[in-house]
């Protein structure tokens, strides 16, 4: 699992008023999508892979990562 990033993993809400959160390791950004686990529908992970790209994990793909991750934890 990606632990440390030199660019920012964002957690991003849609909901409004609701702000994102950086985060320098991948593990740290799913605990923190685990800790807002009832606003899953609403949260995805972004990981920045280049320009104006990035890898996004949301919905089931997501659930999974929580379980795993808090679960190890």
């Amino acid at each position: 699992m990606l632990v440390n990033s030199t660019t920012p993993i964002t957690v991003h809400s849609w909901l409004p008023g609701t702000a994102n959160k950086e985060f320098i390791s991948l593990q740290a950004a799913i605990e923190y999508a685990g800790e807002h686990i009832d606003e899953l529908p609403a949260i995805e992970i972004l990981i920045r892979t280049g320009a104006h790209r990035y890898v996004i994990i949301w919905g089931d793909q997501l659930a999974a990562l929580i379980t795993r991750v808090c679960i190890l934890h």
